[in-house]
Parts: C-alpha cells; structure tokens; sequence
C-alpha cells in the first residue's frame, strides 16, 4: 500500500491543518478527485484503505484532519469549533492544493460538511458521498455525541483503549483487525498515557449551540449534483425514516444500507466500495 504524502495548511487565523493526500494511479484512466471529511471526533485515518482503493482506480485523494483532531493544531479559541469556521478552513484547503471540483466523501459530521459545501461553494462540488448522516438529528443522540467528545478519559493501554471503543460503539460488529485500526484513529500516545486524539473542547460550543436548525434546505441544496448515501442498518443517528425522506427530495440519489452495521460503516465494506466505485464512474 503506497503511503499517502502528509501535508500542512495554514488556515485563515494561523491554525495548521494536517491532511493526508493519495496521488492517482498513473496508469488508470484519471477520474475526478475526492475529498474526505471525517466525524464529528475522527480524522483523516478513518480513509487510509478505501483513499487507496480510490486512488489506484485513478482518482487523487485529500483527507482532511479538521481543526482540532489528528495532526492538525488545536483551535486557540474552543468558540471555533463551529461548522462556518470548518467550511472556511475546507476553502482554504482547496485553494492551496489547486483543487477546483471534487467529489465531497463524508461520514457523520463530514456528511453534513459536505452538504454545507453545496451552499457555501456550489461550483468546487462535483458529487458527494454521505455516509450516515441525514437532516434529522435525533436529539438523544446529539447529546450522547456531546458527552462523549467532551469526555478526556485517558487508558494506561491500548487494550483499555480498544474495550472502551467496544463499550461505546457496540453495533458497529468489526472484525478483530478493524477493532485495531478504529481505536488506531481515536486515540493517540501521550506522556506514557492512551488520550483521545481530539480537542475536548470540542464540545463547548456543542453544548452551547442550542437547538439543531432544520437542515433540509442544505441537503436539499445536493439535489443538482450525483450523490451516494450510505446507511448503517443499525444507526441510531440516520433513522429508516430520514433515509426514506432523503430519497424522496433528491430522486437521482442512489443508497445503499449496510447490515449489522451501526454508525457509521467504515466504507471498507465490499457492498460500499462497489458503489462508491460507481458514482466515481459516473461522475468522471
């Protein structure tokens, strides 16, 4: 597996911003690029096998760490946390690597990143690929996710680590090996201690945030644009319901449900990969 380039960009107020970049297989036909926005408390590990996947088929890769999480520096300022703050960062993204049209591959957070890119900057997105997130947000789940990202339990091993990973996501149903490579991106060595791999402070505008606006009019504003959505059969966070709803307001979308999969599949799955394969196609 060829190691993706690690760069840095300097956001607007001085934070550095990590992403991990996968160049195209010279000898595929070349398709069109795709950017990778993780969870609310993930990073850019959570794409390293399907960014390679990608990439040997003929498209480059950019994951992103967001401000915050992974490589990336934590915000001076936790008010910053914000969704307007991290489309402008993505905008400074995009133009430092001369990235002009892209399709947009979110999970969770990353999925309503990307319909907040379909507003705030209609002609970079060529497609997008929403993995577990709709416009409904249930609201014991946003106060769950709340919880834990403010949350800075430390593990004296990587084993304490990975059992907490189980207790807290006990539908996702991994192998043993993808077990590993989840804890891998959730938490980080520190000072002889297992800590999380994100700014706790993630959650004090959560916490202050108020009520979730309706978020139909953004996902709505998908509907010109080739899209994929994937779900997990198991998700708490994007019901049946939801998923049904989002069929019906973007009829061209395609879906795909994942069995005995909670949030959020991995995009490793076999029945993922083909069909983000074919929205490659199609769109390139």
């Amino acid at each position: 597996m060829a190691e993706p380039t690690i760069r840095h960009i300097t956001a607007r107020d001085g934070t550095r911003l990590m992403l991990r970049d996968w160049a195209p297989n010279p000898n595929a036909p070349r398709r069109v690029a795709v950017f990778c926005l993780s969870g609310l408390t993930r990073n850019s590990k959570d794409f390293i096998r399907v960014a390679q996947d990608m990439a040997d088929r003929g498209s480059r890769v950019v994951a992103l760490d967001y401000r915050g999480r992974g490589g990336s520096d934590r915000s001076a300022d936790p008010m910053k946390y914000n969704p307007s703050v991290y489309l402008d960062d993505i905008t400074q993204v995009l133009a430092a690597l001369n990235l002009h049209r892209v399709v947009v591959m979110g999970t969770s957070l990353g999925g309503f990143m990307a319909m907040g890119m379909a507003v705030a900057m209609p002609s970079a997105i060529a497609g997008a690929i929403i993995n577990d997130a709709g416009p409904d947000v249930p609201e014991l789940q946003a106060t769950a996710f709340t919880d834990y990202v403010g949350d800075t339990k430390s593990f004296a091993s990587w084993e304490e680590a990975e059992a907490a990973c189980r207790a807290m996501l006990p539908d996702m149903n991994l192998e043993e090996h993808e077990w590993r490579i989840l804890t891998d991106g959730s938490y980080r060595e520190e000072n002889g201690r297992i800590v999380p791999n994100w700014d706790s402070r993630i959650a004090i505008p959560l916490r202050k945030s108020g009520a979730i606006p309706d978020l139909w009019p953004i996902f709505g504003a998908l509907k010109p644009y080739p899209t994929l959505v994937t779900r997990g059969a198991l998700s708490k966070l994007l019901t049946q319901d939801c998923f049904d709803r989002m069929a019906a307001v973007h009829p061209n979308m395609r879906r795909i449900t994942i069995d005995n999969r909670g949030h959020a599949p991995t995009l490793d799955e076999p029945q993922s990969r083909e069909a983000i394969h074919a929205l490659l196609a199609a769109v390139a």
